[in-house]
Parts: C-alpha cells; sequence; structure tokens
C-alpha cells in the first residue's frame, strides 16, 4: 500500500453521470491485481472528510496508466468528476486483495450496476492468460451500462437490462443461468449490489461452480482500522470479517448471506 499524488490524464464523462478517470501511478499499474481497489481524497468546498474506495478499472503496465470509473452519487463524486487533465489525485493503494483467475475453467464475469468497474481489469487479466470470458453486463436501463466497447475487446458479452432498453429484459440471473446449465467446467466472478451477488452464489451453489463475490461496501480507511465494514462470514473463528482488509473478494460460499 502507497500514498501519492497521481497526474490526472483524463476525466471523462462516459454515460449519464458516469466517469471514467485516467492518471499516471507507474508504480499502482505495476502492483494493481484485479479487484484491489484504491481510496482517493476528494478536496474542494464541502468535500468529505473520508476518502472514497474505487476498485481499479484498469492498469496499463506499460503506460503506467491506471483508471477508475464512478458515478456520481454525493459530494465527494461530484468534486471528482470536476477535476481536469493535468490536475493531481491524492491516492491510497492497491488495496483489499485479488481475484483468483481459474485456469482450464470457462470464465463467466458477472457484473451488475457499477459493478462493471473492477471487472474489466479482470477480463483483461483472463484475456491475457490466452482464454476469454463470456461477460454478463446487468442495470436497469441501457444508459446505466458504460464502457461496452472496451469489454467486447476481452470476451463475449451478454447483456440484460430490467427495462428492455439494452440485450434481454431480464435480471442477470436468467441468462446466466442459462449458460451454467450448459457448461459443467465454469467458474464465476462477480461484482454488484448484494441482491445480485446473493442471487449469483445461489446459482453458483446450485450448479456446483467456484464463485467468487467482490463486495460493495463503504470502506472508510481501506486497511480494517475503523472497523465499519464488517461481512458475516461462517468461520468458526471469527463471525466478521472486514470488507477492505479481507476482501473485497471473497468466495461466495464463505459469505452468510
Amino acid at each position: 500500500m502507497k500514498n501519492f499524488k497521481a497526474k490526472i490524464i483524463e476525466n471523462k464523462q462516459v454515460a449519464p453521470q458516469i466517469y471514467n478517470l485516467k492518471f499516471e501511478a507507474p508504480k499502482l499499474a505495476a502492483e494493481a491485481k484485479p479487484g484491489q481497489f484504491v481510496e482517493a481524497l476528494c478536496k474542494g468546498s464541502g468535500a468529505p472528510f473520508l476518502r472514497r474506495p474505487f476498485g481499479v478499472h484498469m492498469a496499463d503496465t506499460k503506460s503506467g496508466v491506471c483508471e477508475i470509473l464512478f458515478r456520481i452519487a454525493g459530494r465527494g463524486t461530484e468534486l471528482l468528476s470536476q477535476m481536469s487533465a493535468g490536475d493531481f489525485l491524492d491516492i491510497t493503494g492497491p488495496l483489499g486483495n485479488d481475484f483468483e483467475i481459474n485456469k482450464g475453467k470457462k470464465h463467466f464475469i458477472a457484473g451488475g450496476g457499477m459493478g462493471i468497474a473492477p471487472l474489466l481489469f479482470l477480463a483483461k487479466a483472463i484475456w491475457q492468460t490466452g482464454e476469454q470470458a463470456k461477460i454478463f453486463l446487468a442495470a436497469k436501463t441501457a444508459a446505466d451500462i458504460a464502457r461496452l466497447d472496451i469489454f467486447k475487446n476481452f470476451g463475449e458479452v451478454i447483456l440484460s437490462t430490467e427495462d428492455g432498453s439494452l440485450g434481454e429484459k431480464c435480471l442477470i440471473d436468467t441468462p446466466l443461468e442459462r449458460a451454467l446449465k450448459t457448461e459443467q467446467n465454469a467458474a464465476l466472478y462477480a461484482c454488484g449490489p448484494r441482491p445480485m451477488l446473493r442471487c449469483v452464489a445461489e446459482l453458483g451453489a446450485k450448479y456446483q461452480t467456484p464463485t467468487q463475490v467482490s463486495l460493495e461496501e463503504k470502506m472508510a480507511c481501506g486497511m480494517g482500522v475503523c472497523q465499519g465494514c464488517p461481512v458475516e462470514v461462517k468461520n468458526k473463528d471469527t463471525k466478521y470479517k472486514m470488507v477492505c482488509k479481507d476482501g473485497p473478494v471473497f468466495n461466495a460460499e464463505d459469505i452468510v448471506w
């Protein structure tokens, strides 16, 4: 874990209220793994005191450039959206653990809403092993799905929206279960709202598919000190683990849903 100032290269709106921010961070790009996150300090009038966590959306070791993808959800992210190329962002990271790629499996990636943010980096990592993933992306409406063109570079993309404006009109479990029924050697990786992750975990258990989930949680310190992001787990030694320190990636079967 390191704290540093990163120069912003680009801060671009890629969907309504959704921004993709690129910044120079060679050491972070070299060290970060899919599933890990950073904590950013949002500065400006009315800025929140605590840092905000963001999954590493992409990291390029050659260029030393990293990216985060975020939606404006409050004053902190509003201020972050107003930053421009040439500004410096106060970053701490990489933090947390990462996804373990199950080599030799058929990789199914499932992302809901802004849960897609850390999954592009994972899709690229799988692609770099010489394998490809089926990428299931879901949201309420088409406007909520960002970076679709980039996801398509790393695997087959299956889309679903609640209003039917893009892809199939359904929740993510419908196409995902169809795929699991026909594939006996799959591995599941997911990030999104807790109800979605619970559903994905149930499908993983039903089809005996190893399932890793990245939990979305408010993580104030990012290091487990503040004890503000507990998740109940099936563990004889401890009832709770901290999402920031022990996660954010967990085996789905270990979580008390």
